[in-house]
């Protein structure tokens, strides 16, 4: 029988590390005509949804984008008719739609990355008997797009895809900080520097550490970075043709995946793992 480490998102760090926004707020450029934030905000109710199994009420969703509870009753309402949520047995919470799916099918028919890569991440997880997540980012956030468990694998951590983990506050985060171009991680530091605001030094040390690590070993490790009971090392990935830049994170709890493990066995059996798609064209 498996045994369930839970994430700890809920905790209040985790709900502050997490926290959505109005993508009016925070995406959206002050002054920006051609913005629309009607269309905005219902994808944050969308993003709300942790993950394809949450049933969640108005009054939950308005608690997670900080929406107004009139404005989120009008978004759910929409998006029941057009089959982006569905009601469940009690008819006044909502889960995703089928709609969603179609939109996520289409997405991964046009990436094809993550299907070529998925032999070789799942040989991973059951070598390393852990999970194995690839990610892109979205915001300030990573998230989790394809995930595998290790065969035989005992200890599990209840994550799925869909999965978001903060940019400045997890391995893979910052695996993804370390892959970008400046041009492209400057004005994000400056969005996560203003978010943190007095925790910005501590955090600033941290990413400035992992950027070191993939500079020279090829991944980052983090050791309760995200929660302080898991430990995950990760690493950038560029494939040709691909949209956006990748990062493949592998995490376990801290009492079996130690820092020593992470540095000397996980992180490079991940980099084995990376050149073994690189030597067939999958990366670069």
């Amino acid at each position: 029988m498996s045994e369930a480490l839970a994430p700890g998102r809920d905790t209040p760090r985790g709900r502050a590390a997490a926290g959505w926004r109005d993508p009016a707020r925070s995406d959206g450029e002050d002054g920006d005509r051609q913005f629309v934030t009607a269309l905005a905000r219902g994808l944050q109710v969308l993003r709300a949804f942790r993950d394809a199994s949450e049933w969640l009420g108005n009054r939950e969703i308005a608690a997670r984008t900080g929406l107004p509870k009139p404005t989120v009753s009008r978004l759910t309402h929409t998006l029941l008719a057009l089959g982006y949520l569905v009601h469940g047995e009690d008819g006044e919470r909502y889960g995703l739609g089928p709609a969603v799916l179609a939109l996520s099918a289409a997405f991964l028919r046009q990436n094809s990355f993550p299907q070529m890569a998925k032999p070789y991440l799942q040989d991973l997880a059951t070598a390393v008997q852990a999970h194995v997540a690839l990610g892109l980012r979205d915001g300030l956030h990573s998230v989790y797009i394809q995930l595998w468990r290790g065969v035989g694998q005992t200890i599990t951590i209840s994550r799925e895809v869909g999965f978001h983990l903060p940019l400045a506050r997890s391995a893979m985060g910052m695996a993804t900080l370390a892959g970008m171009d400046e041009a492209e991680r400057a004005p994000l530091l400056a969005r996560l520097r203003a978010e943190a605001g007095a925790e910005w030094p501590r955090l600033e040390g941290t990413i400035a550490r992992c950027q070191a690590e993939v500079a020279e070993r090829g991944f980052c490790v983090g050791v309760g970075i995200w929660h302080p009971e898991i430990n995950a090392v990760a690493a950038p990935i560029h494939s040709p043709g691909a949209q956006g830049l990748f990062a493949v994170n592998v995490s376990g709890p801290a009492f079996v995946m130690t820092e020593a493990v992470l540095r000397r066995e996980t992180g490079p059996r991940l980099l084995e793992t990376i050149a073994r798609m690189r030597a067939l064209g999958i990366v670069e």
